[in-house]
């Protein structure tokens, strides 16, 4: 396939990421109290370490568990450590420690370069490369007769030489022809500075990043442009790097491929989860600040009561409690609906002399007796998606029970998200089946989420926005759950 000239930004209201944007503005109120402080400090370090390893990793500069990234994020990139646990040599260690480090040092001036509010040019972008290959000096190149050969890395230069890949299944991928780079990375300049007042985050980044690659102006480090690019965009608004990791490669690479055939959203998707799953650590930090600090939260709660404003803030964020009321609601009313049309049909296929076939439907609100049912089963299903459920202030759940030979239920819990009241909570799903006890009684067992991905909303997103999320949640949890039930039964049977 032909290269096709990079295509303008979409319009403004084309992708719609209202729970990105929310969370964003919950960020920003809380950020300028947090920066100072020396938790915050490590928390951004240990960031730009995991941006630094991962984004070569993700190019296969060097490969390793994901253990090894995780002492590295840690203890700091220390050759010793690289080849201790990542199994190499002392030589090779050196060599990945020297890119770690450019990278290192690339993430570490992206967040000095947005202070100063320079806007985007092919100089930055030649110097990014620059830095990027500082430590590589050779790459490899395909010749027209289609044999690979070792060239010199021209750093900090357009390509001269065509770069397109051989897929597996041997398509040739075109990337921008070498005569063309300087006028297509030209008008990406341009594009993007025309966008850049009227789009948000998300979609300037994702587009940046896709349409950088389109080009593939270097002979080598494309990709960690591309990657630098996009966290450029995040910082200058107020958020945070983009970190890719080799876990996320599948989806990462899908998206890329749908953005090449004109379907930007799955890449806009993706960098809006991955900015979203940054700032709910940065938020779940802010509590362990404030928590570190207790006398003097107690201070400038004082002074904030005197002058009004606490109680207006408490306002704002009991927002969120009144949203997940009405969800909650709205979960109990459609568990009531699928009862009422699936029970009938149950208890019609009850075999001759079996105990009832029969679905129920029950739910505990946060006043109930019965709210503190499903603790360990709703922890599980935290741990699996790596937060903290927080029962303090608020936790209701609706149940479905199926029961044929054996009882399988359905649970969607509310719940706090992250430790004190940070105005975010959060809807998780699960299943389970229960088995009987050789001492009496049942043991739930096969827990399972019944979702892909925790749900999680605030106080800064309108009720609209957040029903309309929801209400596409619910629809795959209870698709994922009934699915989970079929499989069951064929089990059983």
């Amino acid at each position: 396939m032909s290269y096709q000239r990079i295509q303008p930004f979409p319009a403004a209201s084309t992708y719609e990421f209202p729970e990105l944007r929310a969370l964003s503005s919950v960020w920003r109120e809380r950020k300028t109290a947090l920066e100072e402080d020396g938790a915050y400090k490590e928390f951004i370090k240990k960031l730009q370490r995991e941006w630094a390893i991962e984004t070569g990793i993700i190019e296969r500069l060097y490969t390793w568990d994901r253990g090894v990234t995780e002492v590295l994020i840690e203890q700091g990139i220390e050759s010793s450590i690289i080849a201790h646990r990542g199994g190499v040599s002392q030589r090779d260690a050196e060599h990945i420690q020297a890119l770690i480090n450019d990278h290192l040092g690339i993430v570490e001036g992206l967040f000095g370069y947005i202070k100063g509010e320079e806007p985007l040019t092919e100089h930055f972008i030649r110097g990014l490369q620059a830095q990027f290959t500082a430590h590589q000096d050779y790459t490899e190149a395909t010749t027209e007769s289609g044999d690979l050969v070792r060239v010199t890395l021209r750093k900090g230069e357009y390509k001269t030489l065509p770069n397109n890949p051989r897929r597996p299944d041997g398509v040739v991928h075109s990337y921008c022809p070498p005569e063309w780079a300087k006028e297509e990375m030209e008008a990406l300049i341009r594009m993007y500075r025309e966008a850049e007042a009227t789009h948000t985050s998300e979609v300037k980044s994702a587009w940046l990043h896709h349409r950088f690659t389109q080009i593939h102006p270097f002979r080598d480090g494309n990709g960690r442009v591309a990657r630098a690019l996009a966290s450029s965009v995040f910082l200058r608004d107020g958020l945070f790097p983009l970190v890719v990791r080799e876990s996320d490669r599948k989806e990462y690479i899908g998206a890329l491929e749908s953005a090449d055939a004109g379907d930007l959203e799955p890449l806009v998707a993706f960098f809006a989860r991955r900015q979203r799953d940054a700032i709910l650590k940065a938020v779940g930090l802010e509590q362990q600040v404030q928590q570190s600090k207790y006398a003097e939260q107690i201070v400038a709660s004082a002074l904030e009561l005197l002058r009004g404003r606490f109680s207006r803030e408490q306002q704002k964020v009991s927002a969120v409690y009144e949203h997940a009321g009405k969800l909650f609601s709205h979960v109990d009313q459609k568990f009531r609906e699928l009862t009422a049309n699936l029970d009938p049909q149950l208890r019609s296929l009850t075999p001759p002399q079996r105990p009832r076939y029969h679905v129920r439907s029950s739910s505990a609100d946060s006043s109930s007796g019965q709210r503190h049912y499903f603790q360990k089963q709703i922890v599980d299903i935290a741990n699996h998606f790596d937060y903290f459920a927080n029962f303090e202030r608020f936790r209701t759940w609706v149940r479905i029970t199926l029961t044929t030979d054996q009882d399988f239920e359905y649970v969607v819990s509310f719940h706090g998200y992250g430790p004190g009241d940070t105005g975010i909570l959060a809807a998780s799903a699960f299943t389970y089946m229960k088995a009987p006890k050789e001492e009496g009684g049942t043991e739930p067992v096969a827990l399972h989420p019944a979702a892909t991905e925790l749900f999680q909303f605030n106080y800064a997103e309108s009720f609209e926005t957040t029903e309309k999320r929801f209400a596409e949640w619910l629809e795959a949890s209870m698709a994922i759950a009934l699915a989970e039930w079929k499989r069951s039964l064929q089990a059983g049977a």
